[in-house]
């Protein structure tokens, strides 16, 4: 009886739970497949591509370099598609793109194969990652923004974790075509995911008579006539704030390739670790990693955006010094633990910022636009890392260049910082001035 009564409990506190926190949880589930598994697995696999298919540095940096180019392709339009077919719709089709792109990669014969399959899967992740962030923006108010979007981006991080661990063993069990089987079971996962986002994904807290976590009966949805969908759209494109975000987003998409990407061979190459070894600091700085947009998110709702962005940035720059000059492993395991603990830090602040600056049908055409400085800068980077290598023979010119970078990008978030220091993120501000009038004074 006693079991009976807890259970029953139990079940009615589920049926309570708000459903945004189930939708929650799904996006965290579509972050998992489109970044997790669609973007960031690549750095596990490419060292063991790039064996397999013999490719050069340079060439190896263009496959790299295909995920980012198709990134920035999606994300100039996938804010529009959002606007015409709903995010739920823009997501799966996204995701079964992504299952796509990967097939294509399992079964590369050569350079050009697996830069289609690549570019396939950068089409997929941008087009499944801006409306899986810009969903949680209908159904969890600003204030919560910064912790919701935080908790999704954990996604990324796990896909980390299951690469870093997953594949080297995979490659360990089969060293000539473990890494295609390594697609093939991405692709198996991310079908799943497509399949239950289909499922239980709902686009608005309205479409069940809800309200978004946090609303209270005084607050009213955010919500754009139709009519003005064209002028709102245009105010996208000419707000400062939403410019000057995405110069910062730029410097950071140029900067963490090097960590996120080429790790695991770095620290193959240069270093001489074995592939379990360097399989397993990229597996925990994955772990790390998880809690990071929740950390750093949730700073940033209380001490405002620009300000927490400009701590992250400052870390990261030391920490990539900081790899860059040894080759002791204790400390390598500190630095890179500790750029772990921002790594999501930066994209779920800038997401969350640019709900401060615009109307919320609009934020994902917002994210789409920030996004596109962001993978321009991801879309060089790896390039520029190839050549830097082949030239010098190592990573360290990559690496210094990474991290001045990062600088930059502090020090242009300091600037913003000062710009909207009265806005409402801003604790002394209590949300009295409107961040669009502040970026449209110009």
């Amino acid at each position: 009886m006693g079991r009976k009564f807890e259970w029953s409990g139990g079940w009615c506190c589920l049926k309570k739970l708000h459903r945004g926190w189930w939708i929650l949880f799904f996006i965290v589930l579509s972050v998992l497949a489109c970044l997790g598994f669609g973007r960031f697995a690549l750095g596990a696999i490419l060292p063991f591509m790039k064996n397999g298919l013999d490719l050069s540095y340079g060439e190896t940096g263009l496959v790299a370099s295909a995920v980012f180019l198709g990134y920035l392709v999606s994300v100039t339009t996938v804010g529009h598609f959002v606007l015409r077919y709903k995010p739920k719709k823009v997501i799966v089709t996204s995701l079964f793109v992504i299952t796509i792109g990967m097939v294509v990669d399992a079964n590369a014969v050569g350079f050009w194969t697996a830069y289609i399959g690549s570019f396939l899967i950068g089409i997929g992740s941008g087009g499944a990652y801006i409306p899986s962030l810009g969903l949680l923006g209908q159904w969890f108010v600003r204030e919560r923004k910064g912790m919701a979007l935080g908790i999704a981006m954990a996604g990324a991080g796990i896909g980390i974790v299951f690469s870093g661990f997953a594949v080297p063993a995979i490659v360990g069990l089969d060293p000539i075509s473990g890494w295609r089987f390594s697609w093939y079971i991405l692709a198996i996962g991310v079908i799943i995911i497509s399949i239950a986002n289909w499922i239980t994904i709902r686009n608005h807290p309205g479409e069940l008579g809800l309200k978004p976590i946090g609303a209270t009966s005084s607050q009213t949805q955010d919500v754009t006539d139709k009519a003005s969908i064209g002028n709102s759209r245009d105010l996208v494109y000419k707000n400062k704030m939403i410019w000057l975000t995405g110069l910062n987003y730029f410097a950071w998409g140029f900067s963490y390739i090097i960590f996120s990407t080429f790790l695991v061979d770095y620290l193959m190459t240069d270093v001489g670790f074995d592939k379990q070894l360097a399989g397993t600091y990229f597996s925990i700085s994955g772990v790390i990693s998880i809690i990071s947009g929740f950390l750093w998110g949730s700073i940033s709702d209380r001490f405002g955006r620009m300000m927490t962005l400009s701590v992250v940035f400052g870390i990261q720059f030391f920490m990539l010094i900081s790899i860059s000059f040894t080759s002791s492993p204790l400390l390598l395991l500190v630095s890179v633990m500790i750029y772990s603990l921002t790594l999501w830090g930066v994209p779920t602040i800038m997401n969350a910022s640019v709900s401060d600056f615009v109307h919320t049908p609009f934020v994902p055409v917002a994210m789409g636009f920030i996004t596109l400085f962001f993978s321009i800068g991801q879309f060089i980077s790896p390039v520029v890392t190839g050549f830097l290598i082949d030239i010098s023979g190592s990573y360290f010119l990559a690496l210094l260049l990474s991290a001045i970078a990062s600088m930059l990008g502090g020090v242009g978030c300091g600037f913003l910082h000062k710009l909207t220091k009265h806005g409402p993120n801003h604790p002394s501000s209590k949300g009295k001035v409107n961040y669009q009038a502040v970026g449209q004074q110009d």
